[in-house]
C-alpha cells in the first residue's frame, strides 16, 4: 500500500519534534540535530538517487534491523534519497517514489532513531536541473500523475521541515559541505535567519585545485574553521555526500581524507555502488557494505501501488 498524506503529516510531526532536534530562537525545530551525549552508534547513508536496493539492503544487512527494532542505533540518510543521476535515466522518478516511501515508513516505524538530513534534490523547485534536466519539475509531476495534489503539498512540508547538520561524538554531518569561513552552533540553529547559509550546506562542493575557490566551492580552511566554530575536538570527522570523486578511480562510494584533508569523508551511496554505509562508534568510522561485489540484489522489493 502507498503511503497516505495524513501518514506524511505524521512524519513531519516526528522530524520537527525529534527531542534531538534544538529549537530556535523563535521556538521552531532548528537546524541542527545534537547527538553529541547519545551513547548510540549511528549508520551513515549517503546520496541515494533513487538506489531502492541500496536502502533495504542497508537496513537489512547484518543485524541492522533488529538494532533499530531494540532502539540501539539511529540511522542517518544525508538527503537526496531522490532523483535517478544516472545518465540516460534522469527523468525516470519511479525509484524516487519508492525511496521516498520508504523513508516515509521507517521514520513512522522507528520515529527518531531515523534521520533524514536536506540535500539539494529534496525539492520540487523549477530551478533544480541536472544535465538540463529539471528533476525537481519532474518528480512533481510524477507524482501527480501517480499520487495527488496533496500528497505533494505533504512531502513539501516534509521537505521544509527537515535538518541540516548533525552533530555526534567527533563528527560532523552535513549534506554539501561546511560553510565557508564556519559558523557557530547558535547559527546553525537558526538558520532560517540566513538563506544563504542554508544554500551553502546543501549546494557547496569541494574545492579540488589549488587556488582560491569560488564562491559555489569549499576547502580544508573551512571545514577546520566549522570544527572550531562548533567547538568539536580537531580530529573531527567531517562527512557528507553531494560530491562524488568517481575522478579518483575510487568506486567504491566512500573517499576519506580525499585531496589530504584529515578526517574529511564523502560517501555516496547511488545505484552502481554496493550499498556503502559508514558505521560509527565511539569515535571511529568503519566503512561497511550491504551488497556483495558480484552484483546488485534482486526482485527484493516489490512496487507498492
Amino acid at each position: 500500500m502507498s503511503i497516505k498524506e495524513e501518514e506524511i503529516y505524521k512524519v513531519v510531526d516526528i522530524v520537527r519534534k525529534n527531542r534531538y532536534r534544538i529549537p530556535n530562537s523563535y521556538g521552531n525545530p532548528g537546524g541542527l540535530i545534537d547527538l553529541l551525549n547519545v551513547d548510540k552508534p549511528v549508520l551513515v547513508i549517503g546520496d541515494l538517487h533513487g538506489a531502492i536496493d541500496n536502502l533495504i539492503s542497508i537496513v537489512e544487512h547484518e543485524d541492522n534491523i533488529q538494532r533499530l527494532k531494540n532502539g540501539e542505533i539511529i540511522l542517518i540518510i544525508i538527503g537526496d534519497g531522490m532523483h535517478n543521476d544516472q545518465t540516460g535515466q534522469m527523468r525516470e522518478m519511479q525509484s524516487s517514489l519508492l525511496v521516498l516511501e520508504e523513508v516515509y515508513r521507517l521514520i513512522l516505524e522507528y520515529k527518531e532513531s531515523v534521520l533524514y538530513i536536506r540535500g539539494n534534490h529534496d525539492t520540487f523547485e523549477e530551478r533544480l536541473a541536472k544535465s538540463s534536466i529539471q528533476q525537481g519539475l519532474e518528480f512533481r509531476n510524477y507524482l501527480l500523475e501517480h499520487r495527488s495534489e496533496s500528497y505533494i503539498e505533504a512531502t513539501s512540508e516534509f521537505f521544509d521541515s527537515l535538518p541540516f547538520m548533525i552533530l555526534g561524538e567527533k563528527y560532523i554531518i552535513t549534506h554539501a559541505g561546511p560553510i565557508r569561513n564556519g559558523a557557530s552552533r547558535h547559527e546553525i540553529i537558526d538558520i532560517e535567519d540566513n538563506p544563504d547559509y542554508v544554500h551553502q550546506l546543501v549546494w557547496n562542493r569541494l574545492h579540488e585545485f589549488r587556488g582560491t575557490p569560488s564562491l559555489k566551492e569549499y576547502d580544508e580552511r573551512d571545514i577546520r574553521k566549522m570544527i572550531e566554530k562548533l567547538k568539536m575536538p580537531d580530529d573531527s570527522f567531517f562527512i557528507v555526500g553531494h560530491n562524488p570523486m568517481w575522478s579518483t578511480g575510487d568506486k567504491t562510494g566512500i573517499w576519506r581524507d580525499i585531496i589530504g584533508i584529515k578526517n574529511h569523508i564523502i560517501i555516496y551511496t547511488n545505484i552502481p555502488t554496493r550499498g556503502p554505509y559508514l558505521y560509527i562508534e565511539n569515535g571511529t568510522v568503519t566503512e561497511k557494505f550491504a551488497i556483495e561485489s558480484s552484483g546488485k540484489l534482486e526482485g527484493n522489493y516489490v512496487w507498492r501501488n
